[in-house]
């Protein structure tokens, strides 16, 4: 069997319209009972005890549909490259090695693994930052700025950015935020007007951001409606990896990692100063990971999903993300 096959059968259950809604929902990312229940039963507010169990009761005997260690609902992918036989040594060193915290160089404790995936430093890949009217675009909420700067052999060589016309108000607080107002949008594209420039720009590349799964789903959702096409495709979270990469970093927003790599932030909240500072730390972190002996894409993707021993995480609230908040924060 090729090391790219199913690690086994697959077997789903056959999808009813609340099931293909909650599929097309978790092909933008994982998501908790609420948000999840919200969308695909039209219930906005729904409450959490009630959100819980009718998702569990949608759900549980699914075989593409899991509840995750953080509580958030998510599709079950198909595992895309096989273990190595030493899998539990290689753990223990990349544990040991995260543990460490004295700042020293990071030793070779990484064993590469040739597993037909590509090299890291051969990879393209496209840092997106999205400013947007709100925290969801399943409440309405539209993209106002995005940007996407494409990096390729460790170095920036294209940059894209627009203001967008979402066709809605921006809140005082979002404004205050970013800075774009109302005003500013008035005269911009729509965001159909540039979405086969977006959709140009990301294809073929490896998807990147810091806090991923918010820029995923606005460019998703903004795609779909624009030209009822979808992404999908290999995601990489600039949140995620400065935890594997910088594990002395105690907080990961976006100054924070910017100032460890050094890296300085012109037009902090706007979408191509942000895009490009996520990019000279994705060059940065990818630096330190092939130091670590972290070659291949492969290599990389079981880095991140390896846990610290004792470390649990924190229960995501169920509350939606407040509109005004820094999402990069």
């Amino acid at each position: 069997m090729s090391p790219y096959d199913s690690a086994g059968v697959r077997v789903t259950q056959p999808d009813t319209f609340l099931t293909s809604r909650a599929l097309d929902y978790l092909k933008t990312g994982s998501a908790d009972a609420v948000d999840l229940i919200s969308y695909v039963c039209n219930l906005p507010g729904a409450p959490k005890v009630v959100a819980e169990h009718l998702a569990e009761a949608m759900f549980r005997d699914r075989t593409d549909i899991a509840r995750g260690i953080d509580g958030k609902w998510t599709l079950v992918e198909e595992r895309k490259y096989p273990k190595p036989a030493n899998q539990a040594a290689i753990a223990a060193h990349v544990v040991n090695m995260i543990a460490d915290a004295d700042g020293s160089p990071r030793p070779n404790y990484y064993e590469t693994v040739d597993d037909g995936s590509p090299r890291l430093r051969d990879m393209p890949f496209v840092v997106v930052d999205t400013e947007t009217t709100g925290s969801s675009p399943f409440w309405g909420h539209r993209v106002t700025e995005v940007a996407a700067v494409v990096v390729e052999h460790g170095e920036i060589v294209e940059v894209f950015e627009s203001l967008v016309n979402p066709m809605r108000p921006i809140p005082s607080i979002v404004t205050r935020l970013t800075g774009i107002s109302s005003s500013m949008v008035q005269n911009a594209p729509r965001f159909r007007d540039i979405s086969d420039r977006v959709e140009s720009i990301l294809s073929g590349r490896t998807f990147v951001a810091h806090n991923a799964a918010f820029d995923w789903r606005f460019i998703h959702h903004e795609i779909a409606t624009s030209s009822g096409r979808y992404i999908e495709g290999d995601r990489l979270c600039t949140v995620k990896l400065a935890k594997k990469t910088l594990p002395t970093l105690q907080r990961r927003s976006l100054d924070h990692v910017a100032n460890f790599c050094g890296v300085e932030i012109s037009n902090r909240h706007r979408a191509g100063g942000d895009a490009i500072a996520t990019a000279h730390c994705l060059i940065h972190m990818l630096r330190r990971a092939e130091d670590m002996g972290v070659e291949r894409w492969g290599d990389l993707q079981r880095l991140m999903r390896m846990r610290r021993k004792g470390k649990r995480k924190k229960r995501p609230s169920a509350l939606p993300t407040p509109m005004g908040k820094d999402t990069t924060a």
